[in-house]
């Protein structure tokens, strides 16, 4: 309100009031008008998208009877998947979250809507660093790929040289090219020749040839092995920075930092490593560990994890390292658990059926040198699994 101004009343609307308008006037809308969420907006005052929606459900069918019974409703201020309502919906889960007033409910809403955005504003330097390396480390693959396609040819370059030492008196010194007798495919195969030296420096010449061949096959498959290890570091952290809270990005950048991704800001602080998040199991006793980031899954992995306790990862794919503890024989039903825990906290959190290896703890490698978080494994059994946001939440300690 500014001192002074003159106040201006909104525009008028032909809306109606869906408390108070006549069973005659709405018997006319609902027999003769669309009933659409959109149009239902247009006629009513107060509806919201989502409420909209689930009116347009109701009116399916006995429309004056389903109206009325809708707004006859008590007022049950409620949390929906993506905003908020005043009355209850249909197929709203059991758990979902309802407030006395809709004032604490708009207080919640907001107040999460604000932490969300301050998360999303902090990822976002960090997401848009991790999707630059991603990016090179793409394109390095590519490219080195193709190098090692190019020493295809190093066999090739063998024969060539042995037939030159084979038939050295067959071949001249003055010509560009010679061709000679393959008793490796039974067939004449011309030779390039350089006219500067002997016969015996060219067969010389193709076997240096085909020994830098054969390095540089061995050089860019150990090459091509760490840019995808990279590529595969890169790709975990990318999936936790976008199912991470606020806390958890300060986290991640710790890591991106200590692995040479990122430099200190000046003065800025070591930030506290933070312990795996608790989860208790539906057995209301087993507690399962979560990482939220890789420094946690190797700490978790190798430092806390205790012989015999059983390791949960989603198959193939970057994710969380989940390990069940203080349970050495846990049930089915625990098993099930920490597998939906591993597949919500991984790349596959909205799909069904997923893969969980499982193992015990102890059998995992850490590879000489290998990226935070990455481990090798044999001898796994896999799950499958479908993880639910509601169940997650429940086992939440």
């Amino acid at each position: 309100i500014l001192p002074g101004s003159t106040y201006i009343r909104p525009p008028e609307t032909h809306s109606l009031n869906p408390y108070t308008v006549s069973d005659e006037k709405l018997f006319e809308i609902l027999s003769t008008q669309e009933l659409s969420p959109k149009n239902l907006q247009q006629v009513f005052q107060g509806l919201g998208r989502d409420t909209a929606s689930e009116l347009a459900n109701h009116l399916q069918i006995d429309r004056l009877k389903n109206f009325r019974a809708f707004f006859d409703q008590a007022t049950q201020p409620s949390l929906t998947d993506k905003s908020y309502a005043a009355l209850p919906f249909a197929n709203s889960p059991e758990n979902q979250p309802h407030f006395e007033s809709l004032s604490s409910l708009l207080d919640f809403y907001y107040q999460d809507k604000a932490e969300r955005d301050r998360v999303a504003q902090q990822a976002n330097e960090l997401i848009k660093r991790v999707a630059s390396e991603l990016e090179k480390n793409r394109k390095k693959l590519i490219k080195q790929e193709q190098e090692l396609a190019d020493t295809e040819t190093a066999e090739l370059v063998r024969q060539e040289g042995e037939l030159l030492t084979t038939y050295l008196h067959q071949v001249p010194n003055d010509q560009s090219s010679v061709r000679l007798d393959n008793y490796y495919t039974g067939k004449e195969l011309e030779i390039e020749l350089d006219v500067a030296l002997t016969p015996s420096q060219n067969a010389q010449r193709y076997f240096k040839k085909y020994q830098k061949l054969k390095e540089a096959v061995k050089h860019l498959t150990n090459l091509i092995e760490e840019t995808k290890s990279t590529i595969v570091y890169l790709e975990s952290v990318d999936t936790m920075l976008g199912q991470a809270s606020l806390a958890e990005i300060d986290e991640i950048r710790e890591e991106l930092i200590e692995t040479g991704y990122l430099k200190r800001r000046h003065r800025e602080k070591i930030h506290k490593r933070q312990k795996p998040e608790r989860y208790l199991a539906t057995d209301g006793k087993t507690i399962i560990l979560v990482g939220k980031n890789n420094l946690q899954n190797d700490e978790l992995t190798f430092k806390m994890a205790k012989k015999g306790e059983l390791w949960f990862h989603a198959k193939d794919i970057p994710g969380s390292h989940v390990v069940i503890t203080d349970n050495l024989d846990p049930s089915d039903e625990v098993k099930t658990d920490a597998a939906e825990l591993a597949a919500y906290f991984s790349e596959a959190r909205h799909s069904n059926l997923v893969q969980v290896d499982m193992i015990e703890a102890k059998k995992l490698h850490k590879p000489t040198g290998g990226k935070p978080g990455f481990v090798t494994y044999r001898g796994q059994k896999t799950l499958r699994v479908t993880p639910t946001e509601d169940k997650i939440k429940s086992m939440k300690i």
